[in-house]
């Protein structure tokens, strides 16, 4: 049997070894972090659960089979260690005998007798010889002494008998028995550092109280060794000691003493050797002597075919978990595979692309679900547009209330403004008129007074009358924008009515006039006064603006709705963009003279007739007002 590092069960290192299984097997785990678990992924949470159930049923399987293994195991090594000890015992006391018949021989010889008769010389060598053992199995013996009552060393024959006599402990040595052929055993010694003996104690016959005691070398025969290795193992050791303990060896050197108690001899023992290595022994007296010996087998030598076992099953569970890992990852990609497909078409469809499906061609539950989930994101899909189209009209109908509002509130608000400027034009034209009538006349009266006034007076009234003039039409202005009457539309020609206001305008030679009226435009449905009014204030404005020469055209043109649009553009510097949104407000004006008046009656007088005034300008290149106005039926 080889040796190995596993343990006996039932032995203290084995208990803890074990001892350490059970964190895995019976003990609570730690706490798991259940929050880092429930964020793993799906095709890590089956591979790992399943890898899991496969080692824990490896690992108590393993651990089950070890169990039985080893006990087995050490039932067997028990039983062949008891008939082993048994035998040796057997013939260790078979050597005995035959050791206790060659000592008694030795001091039954004549010449030891009579040496001990006569101690004389001539006896001595004699004596000597007849101590030296002849027969080849005595080679062990190192010294033969005769001693007597008092342990007086008498004479002594071998290698070396003084110092056996000097180092020798005589508690050691037991007395004779009463029978002269008895041979007693005494305790195992050691002598010195590497000398082991132990004494062999028989009575001479002829001499009561004489002892003769024969030193041999405490040895193990090789083949006692190779029967125990052959029979148990090579890890055991055969060892021999002193029956109280006293002494222990190998037969190599001397060794603690094992905790064997006299009481529990012959029984099985396990315990702990110096190093920690636990063994499995037996013990058996020595009958006829002070010995016992032990034969210890190490317990990892007892394991060793549990080991080779755990071994094999560890790789065969190690084969087993990977195909379980591999097994449990292509199941998990069957399942995760078509979650990842659900995941993706709701992730893209909340990120918008409603169009987008799950796509599972599969006839099982995942493929259910997935066909389930593209109806679903149809139904979606179908509500989506339908509340959309409902969106976009809503919103447009609220658009177009929002911006019907808001010109109901611009047109309210410029009615109120137009209210008030006309109680205020009213008041003010009404009282500006007579002081200026009154300075008119009196103008009138110095120029006609003073024929020969010099120039300068004469300059100084024409200013003062121009000047009177430009303040008179600005009360006219006035009383003109508050007396806005209300229409009375008649069928009429545009062309009719901007010719008529051009005669009354009268532009400069400077600016060049063009027309383009077609034959088949309709005629207006307005107040001539009102349009008129309105005409001439959009031509003066469009010649004021070309002071230094340009063109007037006039366009009419059929518009959309059943109106007529006329068109009076001019080639000057055009309106800035940042008053387009003001130009049409009562009171806003660019002139140098002027209340700005003339547009905000004029835009008045179009809605009045039912129509409007729009303008259009880039700047650098004119002007361009649009006169809308209903075409007559």
């Amino acid at each position: 049997m080889g040796a190995g590092n596993c343990l006996v069960p039932g032995t203290q290192s084995s208990r803890r070894a074990f001892a350490s299984l059970p964190l895995l097997l019976y003990h609570k785990a730690p706490p798991v972090k259940t929050r880092f678990f429930a964020r793993l992924p799906l095709g890590v949470k089956i591979p790992l659960a399943a890898g899991a159930l496969v080692l824990a049923v490896g690992i108590v399987l393993s651990a089950a089979a070890y169990v039985a293994v080893n006990r087995a195991t050490l039932e067997s090594a028990k039983e062949r260690l008891t008939p082993l000890t048994d035998q040796l015992a057997t013939n260790y006391g078979n050597s005995l005998a035959l050791l206790r018949g060659r000592v008694s021989a030795i001091a039954e010889r004549p010449a030891i007798s009579r040496f001990l008769a006569d101690s004389s010389p001539a006896n001595r060598p004699s004596a000597l010889e007849a101590l030296q053992s002849t027969a080849p199995q005595d080679s062990l013996v190192i010294a033969t002494e005769l001693r007597d009552a008092n342990g007086t060393v008498l004479l002594a024959a071998g290698l070396e008998p003084g110092r056996i006599a000097a180092e020798a402990h005589r508690e050691g040595i037991p007395a004779s028995a009463e029978h002269g052929d008895s041979v007693t055993f005494g305790n195992f010694q050691a002598i010195g550092d590497s000398l082991l003996v132990v004494p062999v104690v028989a009575s001479i016959p002829s001499r009561p109280g004489i002892q003769l005691v024969q030193w041999r070398k405490a040895v193990a025969a090789p083949r006692i060794q190779d029967q125990v290795a052959r029979i148990i193992g090579s890890g055991a050791h055969l060892l021999f000691g002193n029956l109280d303990g006293s002494l222990w060896t190998d037969f190599n050197r001397v060794v603690p003493a094992p905790p064997i108690d006299p009481a529990e001899v012959r029984g099985l023992l396990t315990y702990e050797r110096p190093g920690h290595e636990e063994v499995l022994a037996r013990a058996v007296p020595l009958a006829g002597t002070p010995w016992v010996f032990a034969v210890e087998f190490p317990t990892r030598a007892v394991a060793a075919p549990a080991r080779s076992f755990i071994r094999t099953m560890a790789l065969i569970a190690a084969f087993c978990l990977t195909v379980g890992l591999v097994a449990a990852w292509i199941l998990s990609r069957q399942i995760t595979a078509p979650l990842e497909q659900l995941t993706k078409a709701a992730d893209a469809i909340a990120g918008g692309d409603h169009t987008h499906r799950a796509g599972l061609e599969r006839t099982d539950e995942l493929g259910k679900l997935g066909r389930s989930f593209d109806t679903m994101a149809a139904q979606v899909d179908g509500s989506r547009q339908r509340l959309e189209e409902n969106v976009t009209a809503r919103t447009r109908e609220l658009k177009a209330a929002l911006h019907q509002l808001q010109e109901a509130q611009q047109a309210l608000v410029r009615s109120e403004k137009l209210a008030l400027l006309g109680q205020l034009a009213s008041g003010v034209g009404h009282e500006l008129r007579n002081p200026l009538g009154v300075m008119s006349n009196a103008v009138y009266y110095l120029d006609a007074a003073q024929q020969d006034a010099p120039e300068e007076i004469r300059r100084a009234l024409t200013m003062l009358r121009e000047q009177i003039g430009l303040s008179a039409r600005i009360v006219t202005d006035l009383l003109d924008f508050s007396r806005i009457t209300p229409a009375e539309r008649l069928p009429i020609p545009l062309s009719h009515i901007a010719e008529t206001q051009l005669r009354r305008l009268a532009p400069p030679e400077h600016i060049k006039v063009t027309r383009d009226f077609p034959d088949s435009l309709p005629l207006v449905h307005v107040d001539p006064v009102h349009a008129g009014q309105v005409i001439l204030n959009l031509l003066t404005n469009a010649v004021q603006a070309m002071d230094s020469g340009g063109t007037l055209h006039l366009r009419g043109l059929l518009a959309p709705g059943g109106r007529v649009l006329l068109e009076v553009s001019d080639t000057g510097p055009g309106v800035p963009p940042e008053h387009l949104d003001k130009i049409f407000e009562p009171l806003f004006t660019t002139k140098a003279t002027g209340i700005g008046l003339g547009l905000a009656m004029s835009k008045s007088l179009a809605q009045a007739n039912g129509g409007d005034l729009a303008v259009a300008s880039r700047p650098g290149r004119g002007a361009t007002f649009a006169f809308s106005m209903p075409a007559a039926e």
